[in-house]
């Protein structure tokens, strides 16, 4: 033992042989041994044991001191140490360094682990070797050596993150830039994360390692989208668009937040128990006609006033308690928002996806319900705009009619009174000097001119009503034929006195479905027109006809066609408009220029239509065609 022994124990050999080395030895924290055979000249294959250890001792003045041991014993051949050479070290001062820095690292560590960022170690092939906790929650556990952009990066943004981090690892100075990327999550979500990198170089200044440190920012960019979708759409409700435009210009907002190929807006009107849908955009209906209230899942929003996300599964458990049907093309996912004005629904917002049921998720859902509430106030003002302006329309032209109306009063009426005061004065103060066949001719006068003036009267009556709203629609199953029949038995004097033919043609007694009233004051006025514009001897002809859609009769034809004087053709656009034109009949009988313009109205209110041809000194044929009433039974 040498004297290097005594100045690291205190001991000298004698003491130690003593009281024995190991008596000294206090904790033996590594050690291990291994054999090996080597050639001896003297004793061939000699058995060595290699041995070392790091143990910690206590000095003869009881002073602690770690030392390491490197010992090499040899071994007889009955496998006894026949000898042994050892050399001790002191690493005391290694020892404690190196318990100082391990303890730094756990400090490090445990302050990155409370952090609430991830903090992530790259080398320069961008393998992970460190992460904290926070990242480990979010990318999941086991990924150290992992490749960061081929494991966490979504592979369409794979070359723009490489060049990114290509460039920092090139770049001869530590720039600590700042990058915003989008990350894949152990669950496979998308995260955005703003990046705030650094360079660490080794003693040759070349890059080593990267450590960058993010900021989860996913809700505050999708709050920050969702701000500017609000604003954009309330500024479009303050704007000059209409309410169709609005539709759109929602529908563009919201596919900056998701997926939104399927969209469509439905409106509830209690009053009709109408659902409508004035914006519809669907990659397999081209549009969707209004409804009656049913047990669609639309309607099922209107009914519970809450959100629903709907799969296959949450479908199938609606229509098995009886809460909805099915109908339509199936969805994967179907994603409905209620529109509500104070605690009214006012209507429903969906998105769906017919192939891939997680385009929607509770996300999604939540952002929807946020946007929601600013939707359905732009939807309620630009509503209360367009009946404003409707309003405002309808007023004008009820003045204007009004107007029309006086006007007629003081003009076109004035000729039948004049002729009814005359021929009246005239058997008043004549009556001793007429002969019979002059107070005849007379009284017949008078009874023309009355019946025009009940005629004309009638006729302001209806479209007075007409223009107020006051008329009541109560479309029923009505015998063409014995409607037509009333009519000809009610004008047909005045046929007979114009020496004309009506011929009447009635295909298999046709049946409509239309308001009696209506269809009344339809067939009345086209008869009449008719009669008063066809000379004496002329011909009327009356003539029905089933249209068919494959065996079943779905319309009826009315022709109403006389050879009278037929109408001018720059007269032809003025006869369906509101301008009360009127002329006289070829026996000078008077209008009011209202009969074909409520002709018109009444046709398309019973969901009609009405078209006319005419050729002057033709003649002129009308042609009307009505739901027959299979179609709307």
């Amino acid at each position: 033992m040498n004297s290097a022994v005594v100045d690291l124990t205190g001991y000298t050999m004698y003491e130690l042989n003593e009281i024995g080395f190991q008596s000294i030895i206090k904790e033996i924290v590594d050690s291990s041994k291994k054999f090996a055979v080597k050639e001896n000249t003297d004793k061939p294959n000699s058995i060595i044991e290699d041995y070392s250890a790091k143990y910690l001792i206590e000095t003869k003045d009881g002073k602690l001191k770690w030392v390491e041991d490197i010992a090499f014993a040899k071994l007889d051949e009955n496998g006894k140490k026949d000898s042994c050479i050892g050399v001790l070290r002191n690493v005391t001062q290694m020892h404690d360094l190196f318990n100082q820095l391990q303890e730094e690292k756990n400090k490090l560590s445990s302050v990155l682990d409370l952090a609430e960022v991830l903090f992530i170690m790259l080398d320069d092939n961008f393998e992970l070797i460190f992460v904290n906790r926070k990242a480990n929650s979010i990318l999941g556990q086991g990924i150290i050596g992992k490749n960061w952009i081929e494991n966490f990066i979504p592979e369409k943004n794979r070359d723009e993150v490489k060049c990114f981090l290509s460039s920092l690892f090139t770049s001869e100075t530590d720039q600590h830039e700042i990058f915003e990327s989008t990350i894949l999550t152990s669950n496979g979500e998308k995260k955005l994360i703003s990046w705030h990198n650094s360079i660490l170089y080794d003693e040759d200044k070349k890059a080593k390692y990267l450590i960058s440190i993010g900021h989860d920012i996913t809700t505050i960019r999708r709050d920050e989208k969702i701000q500017l979708v609000i604003s954009e759409i309330l500024q479009a409700a303050n704007s000059e668009t209409n309410l169709d435009e609005l539709f759109k210009f929602i529908h563009q907002a919201i596919t900056k937040l998701m997926p939104a190929d399927n969209f469509y807006i439905s409106l509830y009107e209690k009053e009709t128990n109408l659902i409508k849908f004035p914006y519809f955009i669907d990659q397999y209906d081209e549009s969707a006609p209004p409804k009656r209230f049913g047990k669609g899942l639309t309607e099922y929003i209107l009914r519970t006033g809450e959100s629903a996300l709907v799969n296959q599964q949450k479908d199938n458990e609606l229509v098995a308690a009886g809460e909805t049907e099915m109908m339509g093309t199936p969805t994967k996912i179907w994603l409905g928002i209620p529109l509500k004005i104070q605690e009214n629904t006012i209507g429903v917002m969906v998105v769906q996806d017919y192939h891939n049921e997680s385009t929607y998720g509770e996300r999604e859902k939540e952002i929807l319900e946020v946007i929601s509430y600013p939707i359905s106030r732009a939807i309620e003002r630009k509503i209360v705009e367009q009946e404003r302006d409707e309003l405002i329309t309808k007023l004008k032209e009820l003045n204007e009619s009004k107007d029309r109306l006086f006007s007629l009063i003081s003009h076109d009426l004035r000729s039948p009174f004049n002729s009814l005061l005359g021929f009246s004065e005239i058997l008043t103060t004549e009556y001793e000097t007429l002969t019979n066949d002059e107070i005849k001719e007379y009284l017949n006068v008078i009874y023309e001119s009355s019946k025009n003036l009940f005629s004309m009267t009638n006729n302001m009556l209806q479209f007075s009503r007409f223009q107020m709203g006051k008329f009541d629609f109560k479309p029923v199953e009505l015998s063409l034929k014995k409607v037509i029949a009333g009519n000809i038995n009610m004008l047909k004097g005045n046929a007979i006195k114009k020496q004309q033919i009506l011929n009447i043609e009635i295909d298999s007694a046709p049946e409509v479905f239309a308001d009696e009233d209506m269809l009344n004051s339809v067939i009345q006025n086209l008869l009449s027109n008719a009669i008063k514009f066809t000379n004496k001897g002329g011909e009327i002809k009356i003539q029905t006809r089933l249209i068919y859609e494959g065996n079943v009769a779905t319309q009826v034809e009315l022709r109403v066609e006389d050879s009278g004087v037929g109408i001018a053709e720059d007269q032809m656009d003025k006869i369906f408009k509101e301008h009360m034109h009127s002329t006289p009949g070829t026996e000078k009988e008077y209008g009011t220029g209202l009969g074909l313009l409520l002709v018109k109205e009444f046709v398309e209110i019973n969901g009609g239509t009405i078209s006319v041809k005419s050729k002057p000194g033709k003649g002129t044929t009308f042609s009307v065609i009505l739901p027959a009433h299979q179609r709307l039974s």
